[in-house]
């Protein structure tokens, strides 16, 4: 995660005693001692913040809702499924951070308002023309499409209702969409916007779909069944069947919930779930707040071998000793309840959204005393790593090593080696599933097999999947093994990326008369490591084109490159992540 840096914030917006502090770091750090207590109680502002788009809200995403590798951070507003919406400044402040880039939130500005907030505005089309001019300026001086800015906060002063942006499809968006976010300026935590009074109509109550029922031996997983559910008319659910679950093991559960709002069919994230048994309270997730280092926690969250294998979304009704995740209510680790033999207990989860609209699903459950098993004999030889500690693997010419706090709970190593690929210049090998989640990134070291003679930085590790290359987790040379930083398990193997990008022009070739184009485009794409940067220039002189990573190209209109009516030299230089280049050059008439 990227810190953003404080800034100075408006003078207007301070007392006279402080306000001539207004232009050090040092007395914003000071000054931030004094921001109201309000922003870090629960009682957020209701009527601070104004809508950030002239439309109706209707939203395709909710805070914290279940992501690939992370919880949503903020709302995602629809835009009539098109881009060129205004995007409008929530409330008085100033422009701390801007961002240009193919990936994440693409393209998107950060406001700072003296209420101790900062809103954020993803995946937008283009700035206003005050600051995509400077946006612009700061491209040519670093000669990149990709750049990110903190400007004076005397530079950018908005008010409340201030066009500040058009919405877009820019970076990793799925479709035109605006992404909002409300942060807690000191210490950066995401906070949920809808918690801020904004109009958003939600009539509706969240949808259960399915009950997953999973059997421990202590901290060891020894069975899990799915359970489907009956919907009554009032909202409420129960089993099929009896309505009692019977387990010989320590139970917990894991729900299949989603939420709609009015107006749109999207399935969208819940915003409370809660779990007693016996009217004890077990389990209780809330999406309130949270902070950006915590979001890959969702892996632990989650049944993430269920997402894996059947990408099945299941919340899970118990925390894995290594989730550190702070969005719980009651804290304890695989909390299980210990039950009496043969006795039914009552057990009731509830799902609630913002709105306060909930749904429940209440069972009996019995415990039925298992026949004495014989004690499972250990593996001879096997490794364990402990979630606690920094764990090492090696064997045969594989090594892996994970930092402290990397598993979310013990792992038991089953180590195979597989024979080589057509394309591998190593053995695949694998010691962890990959329905296995990984917090932190972890090294992985591979050593080719016999004395590879070609040129070794074009080397790299491969994640396969049944038998196909499946993911590039990159790789150096050093000291006789290639190595990558990855946090995936899997099968791992060392392959070579030796060719070059493909440029393929779009609607144009050389020496076409392009003054009528509306935009110069290409579309450049790589076999396997990935487009690392691409270098345009007319005559000599870069220029900028932009770049969709989605679609795999670069565009420009013509009319921005500023050059004189006739023929000039338009060149493109590509580089895949190691090293591999592709140059063309093409005569246009202006």
């Amino acid at each position: 995660m990227q810190t953003i840096n404080f800034i100075s914030l408006n003078p207007n917006y301070l007392t006279p005693e402080y306000r001539f502090m207004s232009s050090t770091k040092s007395a914003i750090v000071y000054l931030l001692a004094f921001i109201p207590t309000l922003v870090f109680s629960q009682d957020y502002p209701k009527d601070y913040f104004r809508a950030p788009l002239e439309i109706p809200l209707y939203l395709s995403g909710t805070f914290g809702e279940l992501r690939t590798n992370h919880f949503h951070s903020g709302i995602d507003i629809k835009t009539d499924g098109r881009e060129g919406q205004r995007v409008l400044a929530a409330a008085d402040g100033v422009v701390s951070r801007i961002k240009v880039s193919a990936y994440g939130f693409g393209n998107a500005i950060y406001v700072v308002h003296p209420n101790g907030y900062t809103t954020v505005y993803a995946h937008l089309q283009r700035f206003n023309d005050e600051i995509q001019k400077y946006i612009k300026e700061e491209q040519y001086r670093q000669e990149s499409f990709e750049v990110e800015i903190f400007p004076p906060a005397s530079k950018f002063q908005v008010k409340k209702g201030q066009l500040i942006a058009l919405s877009g499809n820019s970076g990793g968006s799925g479709g035109p969409h605006l992404h909002f976010e409300i942060r807690d300026t000191r210490t950066e935590k995401i906070i949920n916007p809808l918690l801020f009074g904004f109009d958003v109509k939600d009539t509706k109550s969240p949808d259960l779909y399915s009950l997953e029922v999973y059997e421990f031996d202590g901290d060891e997983l020894v069975s899990s069944y799915t359970k489907n559910l009956l919907r009554f008319k009032d909202g409420s659910y129960a089993l099929a069947g009896n309505g009692v679950i019977e387990v010989t093991h320590a139970p917990a559960f894991g729900i299949s919930t989603f939420d709609k709002l009015d107006g749109a069919p999207n399935r969208n994230g819940v915003y409370r779930i809660e779990m007693s048994v016996n009217e004890h309270t077990y389990y209780d997730f809330e999406a309130r707040t949270f902070a950006f280092d915590e979001s890959r926690y969702i892996n632990a969250h989650i049944d993430y071998a269920q997402k894996s294998c059947c990408r099945r979304t299941i919340n899970k009704l118990y925390l894995e000793p290594g989730n550190q995740f702070s969005g719980y209510r009651i804290h304890k680790k695989m909390n299980f309840p210990q039950l009496e033999s043969d006795s039914l207990y009552p057990v009731k989860i509830t799902v609630k959204d913002v709105a306060g609209n909930e749904s429940v699903l209440a069972f009996q459950l019995k415990f039925i005393q298992p026949a004495i098993q014989p004690e499972a004999i250990p593996t001879p030889g096997a490794t364990v790593f402990n979630y606690t500690q920094a764990n090492t693997f090696k064997r045969d010419n594989f090594q892996m090593v994970l930092p402290e706090g990397a598993l979310y709970n013990k792992m038991l190593v089953e180590y195979k080696k597989d024979a080589p690929c057509s394309e591998c210049y190593s053995f695949i090998y694998e010691a962890a599933s990959r329905e296995i989640p990984v917090q932190k990134y972890y090294t992985l070291k591979i050593k080719p097999e016999g004395n590879f003679r070609g040129d070794k930085s074009k080397l790299a590790i491969a994640s396969f999947k049944n038998g196909r290359i499946d993911d590039y987790e990159g790789g150096t040379w050093e000291d006789g093994y290639v190595v990558a930083r990855t946090r995936q398990f899997g099968q791992f193997a060392v392959v070579a990326d030796t060719v070059a990008p493909v440029i393929r022009p779009v609607g144009f070739r050389d020496g076409t008369n392009v003054s009528g184009l509306a935009r110069i485009q290409f579309t450049i794409t790589d076999n396997f490591s990935g487009i690392e940067s691409y270098r345009p220039t007319i005559d000599g002189k870069w220029v900028l084109f932009e770049y969709d990573a989605k679609n795999k190209t670069i565009y420009a209109s013509s009319s921005d490159f500023g050059v004189e009516a006739g023929e000039h030299n338009l060149e493109l230089e590509v580089k895949d992540d190691k090293g591999n280049v592709a140059r063309k050059s093409y005569r246009l008439i202006f």
